[in-house]
């Protein structure tokens, strides 16, 4: 099912070098990566196999000025941007947001519940992009592209199991005939937990079970119109264990997806093309928490559904061979509902949007290539905001080219944060809702210049990100009369409706920081033989709280890539090792307390065997890297790392004619 709007014959953008990768995250057309006004950075069905990942947490980690820290499949992945956090970064499949509950669940979307098997490329798109793509893309967009069949018939599977008890299996099916195109993808994975604090029964990565299913159809009634269908759906199981103030616990959830979309796509005339799109997806949760070892009757229930809906047009106009105009309408309506776990309110909430925005490409001459945009939302509960957009594309040689973005991006205050009411079920604190909140809001500038011949491919990336009203956690106090509550709660405005317990530590919302992340990367390319390829990647982050002029936590200075690539396809052979550093990283800035900088150092190796089978050997950490804590006279951690893993695995594929 087609993502972005394909406007035919077009010709616009500037002289290029032979460049296979296509990317749309950048600007809603596909477009050739080297020629997108901003920075995006695009890894291919292939760059994903030849890992052995499964994971899309996994895969991002190997991006320049990506950040992953995920630990366990079961544990949340997600991920930072140059320095901006998850929850201000816009999760996409095939260009429709991935629901998961992110307005509670901290803003965000689980990436390791996101399977690379389905996956045609995965595309990351930096900096502010709510020109674009609306809400939530502060610091950018991950779009994960599904596969679409391009042969008349195609059947897959793969099968790995590993450390941990880890079993991983797919099957695809793949077929066009005559004007109807078809794909479906089955997955299931399981695996065990583990802990890593000796004699401490708590579990850091859960034990989970995952299905998925993506099925798509798409069918051509002419060269003029075409329709497309998709539904994905999954279901995870997990449970852990924890020590609390109340004793061992087990906690037990279980978390459901389903998304479903149809889209239309119309020739107009020669020159100008409508997509139309429907979309719905629904979010399910359920959890409960037992006492280990007690008849004590199981506590700490709570359910969580969220249910989005939405309809989109866009409508594309190419004026010659040098302008293409685009613009579009949204409207989107958000629905939150759910049990707290101890107040017990199951009463729902919902925000609707409704969005208008343009973009303008325009080639004044033959070596540069302008793109203006912006947007208009109208939110039901904070009101308007708009936000504008512009690249420049200047190709200086055949081999060198030049770009340079600014951008603005917002965050609306979402469902969680303006009426969302959590009591901790074990600790003595509660966190409140706030109503008055307003949008975070960002700008990006970027400027760089890339270099592509033959054998070599060189980047360098130039960046500064500033965040204004970003919305965090502040404690009021802890009332124990009704009256005290009522005087903590009145000059933030929070109503005394929303019922907050007495005796708790109380935190609600507020707009409290600002913060700034500047930077360079740099990555590069080089093909040193037929068979061996080199490639590498350096990110420098300075991340500063600008409020308290203190480094921002969770943020490394430095951090890159190398990966040594060795194919010989005439053996049917192909192995890569791959490392990945880390500087030391703030934990407590105002305390002075940083993690402990690490590398971590993974290997691949495939080769072809009869009959379309593949087998393949995945090793991650073969140092096996650990938090240094974890060798203390006290032992803690704070990167939750097993340590080193190894997969096994064999692919097959049919291809037919």
């Amino acid at each position: 099912m087609s993502q972005q709007v394909k406007v035919p014959e077009i010709q616009l953008g500037v002289a290029r070098v032979s460049q296979e990768i296509t990317v749309v995250s950048g600007s809603r057309v596909e477009e050739l990566q080297v020629d997108s006004p901003v920075k995006v950075e695009a890894v291919t069905r292939e760059q994903m196999r030849d890992t052995g990942y499964e994971r899309v947490s996994d895969v991002l980690a190997e991006i320049p000025g990506v950040l992953v820290r995920s630990g366990s499949s079961g544990t949340v992945g997600g991920e930072q941007i140059q320095g901006i956090d998850s929850r201000q970064v816009l999760v996409l499949q095939d260009g429709l947001p991935v629901v998961g509950a992110r307005g509670i669940k901290s803003g965000n979307v689980n990436l390791n519940r996101q399977n690379v098997g389905k996956l045609e490329q995965v595309e990351v798109a930096k900096g502010a992009a709510s020109a674009l793509y609306g809400s939530d893309a502060i610091g950018g967009v991950i779009n994960m592209i599904t596969k679409e069949p391009t042969e008349p018939l195609s059947l897959g599977a793969v099968v790995s199991g590993g450390s941990l008890g880890a079993v991983d299996g797919r099957i695809d099916l793949g077929a066009r005939w005559k004007k109807l195109t078809f794909f479906t993808d089955l997955e299931s994975h399981r695996q065990d937990s583990y802990g890593l604090l000796p004699g401490n029964p708590s579990t850091v990565g859960p034990d989970f079970t995952r299905n998925d299913i993506l099925t798509k159809l798409r069918y051509s009634f002419s060269e003029r119109a075409a329709i497309g269908m998709s539904a994905t759906a999954y279901h995870n199981h997990q449970t852990g264990l924890t020590n609390s103030s109340v004793g061992l616990t087990l906690g037990t959830s279980n978390d459901s997806n389903q998304m479903y979309a149809v889209t239309g796509d119309f020739l107009l005339t020669p020159a100008t093309t409508l997509q139309t799109r429907a979309y719905t997806a629904r979010y399910d949760e359920n959890s409960k928490t037992d006492l280990v070892g007690t008849n004590t009757p199981s506590y700490g229930f709570a359910n969580l559904n969220e249910r989005y809906h939405r309809l989109d047009a866009t409508l594309s106009h190419q004026f010659g061979a040098r302008q293409l105009l685009q613009g579009g309408v949204e409207w989107a309506q958000d629905l939150y509902r759910g049990a707290n776990r101890l107040v017990g309110d199951n009463a729902g909430q919902q925000a609707t949007t409704n969005d208008i925005w343009l973009q303008d490409r325009l080639q004044p001459f033959r070596k540069l290539t302008v793109t203006l945009g912006g947007r208009y939302q109208h939110h039901s509960l904070y009101g308007d905001h708009l936000v504008p957009k512009i690249g420049v594309v200047y190709r200086l040689t055949d081999h060198w080219v030049a770009r340079g973005s600014f951008g603005k991006g917002f965050r609306a205050p979402d469902i969680g944060q303006l009426y969302y009411r959590f009591a901790n079920p074990s600790s003595f604190y509660q966190v409140i809702g706030n109503p008055t909140l307003r949008p975070e809001n960002s700008e990006s500038i970027s400027a760089g210049v890339g270099y592509q011949q033959r054998r070599w491919q060189f980047g360098l990336n130039l960046y500064r990100n500033t965040l204004n009203n970003l919305i965090d956690t502040y404690s009021v106090g802890t009332p124990q009369t009704a009256d005290q509550l009522a005087a903590m709660l009145a000059p933030y405005g929070v109503p005394l409706s929303f019922n907050p317990l007495l005796n708790r530590v109380t935190y609600i919302y507020l707009n409290l920081n600002r913060a700034r992340t500047q930077g360079v990367e740099v990555n590069g390319k080089v093909a040193v033989t037929r068979h061996v390829a080199l490639w590498g990647a350096y990110t420098f982050l300075d991340a500063e709280d600008r409020a308290t002029g203190l480094p921002l936590p969770q943020r490394h200075r430095h951090q890159g890539y190398i990966k040594a690539d060795y194919n010989y396809p005439r053996w049917g052979l192909l192995a890569n090792v791959r490392e990945t550093f880390f500087s030391r990283w703030p934990l407590n800035p105002a305390q002075g307390t940083y993690g402990y900088g690490y590398q971590i150092w993974d290997a691949y190796a495939s080769k072809k065997l009869p009959r379309g089978l593949q087998a393949f050997l995945a090793i991650d950490n073969i140092a096996d890297s650990r938090d240094q804590k974890l060798t203390l006279a006290t032992p803690a951690f704070d990167r939750a790392d097993y340590g080193r893993t190894w997969r096994l695995g064999l692919r097959w594929r049919f291809r037919g004619e």
